[in-house]
């Protein structure tokens, strides 16, 4: 991007601070353009714009603090929906501190993590509402537990405590941009779960860096709306952009949504892209007179172009397989922590296979000891009332520990992520292996679903779960004898110490994450 385009972009950035900054300039930028769409319960396409948008969310906030006048933490349960996100960004410029929770959040679960975070009011879908009466019973701590009920409702709020409203001047809320705006609960794949506090600067840092731009796009949001990758770099990006959105809604609906929106971009995990460039292969094994961009058009529609992933590893056989079929499909890393990404996908072919182009206009990264680490606007203010979890989470000299082992380019621009600290397996002779490198090696292997590797008394343990599918397309008799093969040939050139010694075939997939992040703690060999 020439230097000139960049000053530009960085003074234009300089008026964002807070959410209400967002939501106000987008308006007056992007007016009546489509910001969201999504389908009603009686099958038709609804479309919200960006002055719609705003007005929603205030009235939202003018709500929010007619009844919760006081400053407190907010929790919300809820799937994906425009109700949703009004309610997010209303909680936002409020004033209050937004709290998101998976929507599949057992009680006994949220009675724990809201004891941890000082919930102190409770927004919740009406379809949540045995868990909520469940979990306000036995939390006792709720001064607001509000069922926002439906879409009928939302109107009622949005009309009622409009700009025209006696309600008007509840909006008018000062806001520091270095407050913590939101509280995010990390996935716990490796232990306890931990509050990342993060402000106001921390998000709008996050989505205002100059490394790589998009046109005018129209996104399908997949992702759940309660992770940080999705609110944030769905969201807050495209107000800050002026693209679109179109909801996803349930996972199962994806297909007939991918064709009704025709989307040219979307944010996903690997597992994700994996089922859909799996979903191609098989269309175009039925129709071989397609080629393969048609058939690609077949699964995601024509307009598709660019795919960003992020959240585990991705093979470069994956980012082929999609480049054949006329998709740029990149990865980018990071983690709650830091609001959350750390690199942005780019479409240059020289680090493609790269877990992205660092954001330099955001954070120092540095590598040290093999692991990452890195300092910048977007990194957490702490973990929320963990003083010594966020101590031993920061360097002397104020650099945020990743965990994450990598290495940086010879050019100094890409970031190449290559397994995590937690998760080394360290021998009896002191040999340090990185189960993810290993696992690495079956990532093109179709037969093989999901890998863990792990130890057992000194030895290289490789758990799998196969895809039935595949072993009955290629016609598998003894699957534990093919698979032993692939392990034997993965052994190839390997020290003995750092072979697979013991294969496990599994009949269930992993637990996971509402990510679809395997759970190692949960593993048991």
């Amino acid at each position: 991007m020439e230097n000139k385009r960049i000053e530009e972009l960085v003074k234009f950035y300089e008026q964002f601070h807070t959410v209400r900054d967002l939501i106000d300039i987008s308006a007056e930028r992007f007016t009546n353009k489509p910001f969201i769409k999504y389908v009603d319960g009686n099958g038709e396409i609804v479309e919200k714009s960006f002055i719609d948008l705003r007005d929603n969310s205030l009235a939202i906030c003018r709500y929010i603090r007619s009844v919760c006048p006081e400053r407190m933490h907010v929790g919300i349960i809820g799937k994906t929906s425009y109700e949703y996100i009004t309610a997010m960004t209303g909680a936002l410029v409020s004033g209050n501190v937004f709290v998101p929770f998976a929507p599949n959040i057992t009680v006994e679960e949220a009675v724990e993590l809201f004891e941890q975070g000082d919930i102190e009011a409770l927004f919740y879908e009406d379809t949540f509402a045995e868990t909520a009466k469940a979990i306000e019973e036995k939390y006792g701590r709720l001064k607001v537990c509000i069922n926002m009920g439906n879409a009928e409702w939302f109107a009622d709020i949005y009309k009622d405590y409009d700009h025209d409203s006696e309600y008007a001047p509840l909006s008018e809320v000062e806001l520091n941009p270095e407050d913590c705006a939101t509280i995010i609960y990390t996935s716990g794949t490796t232990g306890k779960r931990k509050g990342v506090m993060l402000s106001s600067a921390n998000l709008i840092a996050n989505i205002t860096y100059t490394e790589f731009e998009q046109g005018d796009e129209v996104l399908l949001s997949v992702l759940p709306m309660h992770h940080i990758f999705c609110f944030t770099s769905d969201y807050f990006k495209s107000l800050l952009e002026g693209f679109t959105v179109c909801l996803n809604g349930d996972i199962s609906k994806m297909g007939e949504n991918l064709a009704r929106f025709q989307p040219t971009t979307m944010r996903m995990v690997p597992m994700i892209a994996e089922t859909l460039i799996r979903k191609i292969n098989i269309l175009h094994k039925r129709f071989p007179q397609l080629t393969a961009r048609e058939a690609a058009e077949k699964v995601f529609g024509k307009n598709i172009s660019w795919i960003a992933v992020g959240g585990a590893y991705v093979s470069p056989n994956l980012i082929d397989e999609y480049e054949k079929h006329g998709i740029i499909l990149r990865q980018g890393y990071g983690m709650s922590e830091t609001a959350p990404k750390v690199t942005t996908g780019d479409n240059s072919n020289n680090h493609k296979y790269s877990s992205g182009k660092i954001m330099k206009s955001i954070f120092d990264v540095r590598i040290v000891d093999g692991e990452i680490q890195v300092k910048g606007k977007s990194v957490m203010m702490g973990y929320y009332k963990m003083p010594e979890e966020t101590a031993k989470a920061f360097t002397e000299d104020g650099y945020l520990r990743t965990g994450d082992l990598g290495r940086i380019s010879d050019d100094g621009e890409h970031l190449y992520v290559t397994g995590r600290a937690k998760n080394l397996i360290i021998l009896s002779n002191g040999e340090n292996i990185s189960p993810e490198e290993i696992e690495k090696k079956f990532a093109d292997e179709k037969v093989i679903k999901e890998i863990v590797v792990s130890s057992e008394n000194d030895r290289i343990v490789a758990e799998i779960f196969p895809d039935s599918d595949f072993v009955a397309a290629l016609e598998i008799e003894n699957l534990e004898e093919y698979l032993q093969k692939k392990v034997d040939e993965a052994n190839k050139g390997e020290k003995t110490e750092r072979e697979i010694a013991i294969l496990k075939i599994r009949e269930t997939p992993f637990p996971k994450t509402s990510t679809g992040k395997i759970k190692r703690t949960k593993v048991t060999f």
